[in-house]
């Protein structure tokens, strides 16, 4: 039977790859290896006589005594792998992960264990990294595969990864949406913020619910979603659901109703305050044949003149937008359009130097629609940048070009102006009824545009400007 003094064991001992240990009946350690000094940071005298517990974590060691125990009753070959998760202790109180096995080894009448240790730190980040990376692989093609616009999202990393839907939903590539916060900036850009609050509020609620949001396209179109996120360790999804159409369907029929009630309200209140009005108006002729030579209170009596006219201008302009609308469609070329209702516009507003541009595709321009309520359009738009601009300097610019989307083929035109510009509000609630910055008026005139456009199968919608305003229409192209 060996000895612990043989030179042919230590030989062994010393030309393991292993740290090696010898541990004898009493949990002493009696021989160890240079490889196993240098991990454990010991010098071979300072830890001979030592109990084998010295190198074990302080959170197992009140365990492992009875574990060894056990152990020394029943002793066989434990390999490596046995136990996965073990953990050893150094000098200086630092802990690495490790892989170790047993070997009775019988010495001088007393049974000892040989322990190999193998630092298994390198090993499991490895692991770790090919399991990330394999749930990375399978993620990937459960979200590229999905119906929906879907995100994965790595919290440890904050990156995303986005499938096709999404990139044709939004129009940015994968690779403009990688980072996380980035991410959040491009599609809700200055309600990024709140909008990450509202995700990590759904978050640590356990995202039991969806949620509606309004984003930002690429080209400055904002369109809705309902948005389901799942979280699953240190990853999320987030499901995409483009609701534009269906809520811009449930506004055309609460739209319908509300100027149902407004048509039927305006109709019997005109037909009533007609002859009022009309008695009222020849009251103030006849009244006028005895102010001769009083320029005062004719003055007065013409004021009242013009109040009872904008009355029923107003009962006129309101009717008809409650009113349904009747197209009498021909083929023009919309630059004619825009020209001749700017040169009306001009003729009103002599007392300003605006200039206006035309430029862009001219086929972008060639279309079928209702000439009379394009110019409504044009005119309103026209209208509303000229009241902003100032005396000199303004200028208003109308471009066009094609749009190819999967909704469609389009012609857009847009109009900007070098104006002041829309705060949120105002770019919110443009093309609310009502909703005016004015004081005279009705605030229905964008509002109408928005029924003209959407009547010819259309759009109008707000763009983002460095500068000034944009109002942004799209006409289904005839191409």
């Amino acid at each position: 039977m060996p000895n612990l003094e043989s030179a042919a064991l230590n030989l062994i001992i010393e030309s393991l790859p292993t740290g090696t240990i010898i541990v004898d009946s009493q949990g002493r350690i009696v021989r160890l290896n240079h490889q196993a000094e240098s991990w454990f940071g010991y010098q071979h005298d300072e830890i001979l006589g030592q109990s084998v517990e010295l190198l074990i974590p302080d959170r197992f060691r009140s365990l492992h005594p009875q574990f060894r125990a056990d152990y020394m009753e029943h002793p066989r070959v434990r390999p490596m792998g046995v136990n996965r998760d073990l953990y050893a202790r150094r000098k200086d109180g630092s802990e690495f992960p490790c892989d170790i096995s047993l070997h009775p080894l019988p010495l001088q009448n007393d049974m000892h264990i040989l322990v190999h240790i193998v630092d298994s730190t390198e090993r499991r980040l490895a692991e770790a990294r090919q399991r990330h990376e394999e749930s990375l692989r399978r993620m990937q093609f459960m979200v590229e595969n999905l119906p929906a616009g879907a995100v994965y999202v790595s919290l440890d990393t904050q990156t995303i990864l986005v499938n096709r839907t999404f990139e044709e939903m939004t129009g940015y590539t994968a690779d403009e949406l990688t980072h996380l916060s980035r991410s959040f900036v491009l599609l809700f850009r200055d309600r990024a913020d709140e909008v990450r609050q509202l995700h990590d509020a759904d978050k640590n609620g356990g995202f039991r619910s969806s949620r509606e949001l309004q984003f930002f396209r690429k080209d400055g179109r904002q369109a809705w979603i309902e948005m389901a996120a799942y979280r699953y360790n240190n990853h999320e999804v987030w499901l995409w659901h483009d609701i534009t159409d269906r809520l811009a369907a449930q506004e055309r029929l609460v739209q319908s109703a509300r100027l149902a009630a407004i048509g039927e309200m305006m109709t019997g209140l005109a037909h009533e305050s007609r002859n009022a009005l009309q008695r009222a108006r020849a009251a103030l002729e006849m009244l006028e044949l005895d102010l001769a030579g009083r320029p005062e209170m004719m003055t007065l009596s013409l004021r009242a003149v013009s109040a009872i006219e904008e009355l029923q201008r107003l009962y006129e302009e309101v009717r008809n937008y409650a009113a349904p609308i009747q197209l009498e469609l021909r083929d023009v070329d919309l630059e004619d359009v825009w020209t001749e209702v700017w040169s009306q516009v001009q003729q009103v507003h002599r007392d300003k130097e605006i200039r206006l541009t035309s430029l862009g595709n001219p086929e972008a321009r060639q279309t079928r629609i209702d000439v009379y309520r394009i110019q409504q359009v044009f005119r309103n738009i026209l209208e509303n940048a000229v009241a902003v601009l100032p005396p000199v300097g303004g200028v208003i610019e109308i471009s066009s070009r094609l749009v190819d989307e999967e909704n469609g083929h389009w012609m857009e035109i847009a109009v900007q102006d070098n104006g002041p510009g829309m705060n949120r509000e105002q770019i919110a609630r443009i093309f609310e009824p009502f909703f005016t910055t004015k004081t005279r008026g009705t605030g229905l005139g964008m509002a109408i545009v928005k029924r003209i456009m959407e009547a010819h199968g259309g759009s109008a919608s707000i763009g983002t400007p460095d500068q000034g305003a944009r109002i942004i229409l799209r006409f289904p192209s005839t191409r």
